[in-house]
């Protein structure tokens, strides 16, 4: 009977694959560097089911998200393509109104705080 193949194949699944490590960059130490494949649009929650033509639309927010009247936010498609500019007024618990600036938001749509180029391709949408 040859045990040698089963025992390297249960060698192989305990140990993994081996991958190089990767070059520690300069900007490490730097607090303000987004770390490679992180988001740089925090996520606050999603667009909730409302009426279209409204001039206002409900936002789902995330636990723990603050947010302040006249805050400015973007609403983002699947594609992360801006579908609208919005301005917070108002927050009642987990949900917050928020008034349509620019765009047409969809339901489901995910919210978040605009980087400047986010905040540029917006500005392109319909008012």
């Amino acid at each position: 009977m040859n045990h040698v193949r089963p025992v390297c194949l249960l060698l192989a699944l305990l140990t993994g694959c081996a991958t190089p490590k990767s070059k520690p960059s300069t900007d490490e130490g730097n607090p303000f560097i987004v770390p490679a494949g992180s988001p740089r649009n925090v996520r606050i929650g999603f667009i909730q089911g409302y009426p279209l033509g409204s001039p206002s639309v409900p936002i789902m927010l995330l636990p723990g998200t603050v947010v302040q009247d006249k805050m400015v936010v973007v609403a983002r498609d699947p594609r992360l393509n801006p579908s609208a500019i919005l301005e917070i007024t108002g927050q009642r618990g987990r949900i917050a109104v928020a008034r349509i600036v620019r765009g047409q938001p969809q339901p489901k749509d995910e919210v978040v705080l605009p980087s400047t180029d986010l905040s540029e391709r917006s500005q392109e949408l319909a008012p």
